[in-house]
């Protein structure tokens, strides 16, 4: 079985892995949802699915104890691409554990995931089956915003200086798809620190807020905010039910429409 993942490296595995660890909340997800949660050996300190709250923990995602990865005998460890965890891939290699990189930064990156999650686990039908519902809610909520008007908008992590999503990051394609304007297309990096009066002097309709995250009363006077919730952040199965929140967060008028 021969697997081409998020870095380009070509992952050779004998067949289908029985025993996996997931140091991607996303696709620990994304594999419960296709039915292959039993394969999982571990989870992160960030996993919040009580269907494997009772496996043992190997910390963060970036930078997991090694040991603790070692004793739970994966066949395969899925992590996340990127120069910031270098140690733990070199880690795996040293262990003689195969690892599958992948990278969820866009809308457009989470198909190619979910078909590597199908052809890792040998369940390809589920993963089809779960990358067109999710393609399909999406087309959804694109049509019915189709021919409302454009919402200007920024969508904030919290912090101070609040965390924005900047036009590289799945949320900003969200906002983006839901009718939305991301009005910060000048930010450097995925998500940037960006100043109350930097906010302030910015056309914004509605300020997006991720749940908890506190902002400068200097941000949001007189402005709509609509709070949303913190699980709408993580590019997961549930990405059409998370359009459709964001969707109607810009526009109130679809209150009523499904999900």
């Amino acid at each position: 079985m021969v697997v081409v993942d998020a870095r380009g490296d070509t992952v050779v595995l004998p067949g289908p892995a029985e025993r996996i660890l997931s140091l991607v909340p996303s696709v620990t997800q994304m594999l419960d949802r296709m039915g292959a949660a039993h394969h999982l050996v571990g989870r992160t300190d960030y996993d919040t699915l009580t269907s494997i709250a009772h496996l043992p923990s190997v910390g963060g995602g970036l930078g997991p104890n090694l040991e603790i990865v070692r004793t739970l005998d994966p066949q395969v460890v899925i992590t996340f691409a990127g120069e910031s965890d270098l140690r733990t891939s070199r880690g795996l290699r040293a262990l003689g554990i195969a690892e599958v990189a992948v990278r969820p930064d866009r809308l457009a990156d989470i198909p190619p995931i979910v078909e590597i999650l199908g052809l890792v686990t040998g369940r390809s039908e589920d993963s089809r089956t779960l990358a067109e519902e999710m393609t399909t809610e999406l087309g959804r909520v694109r049509a019915t915003v189709a021919s409302l008007p454009p919402v200007r908008a920024a969508y904030l992590l919290g912090g101070s200086p609040p965390l924005a999503a900047s036009p590289g990051t799945f949320i900003s394609d969200l906002v983006e798809l839901a009718g939305g304007r991301n009005v910060l297309q000048d930010l450097d990096g995925l998500y940037a620190p960006v100043s109350p009066e930097i906010l302030r002097i910015r056309p914004i309709d509605v300020l997006l807020v991720g749940q908890g995250g506190h902002l400068d009363e200097r941000i949001t006077v007189g402005r709509r905010v609509a709070e949303i919730p913190s699980w709408v952040e993580v590019p997961g199965p549930h990405l059409g039910a998370a359009a459709w929140i964001v969707a109607r967060a810009l526009h109130p008028e679809l209150a009523e429409k499904a999900p």
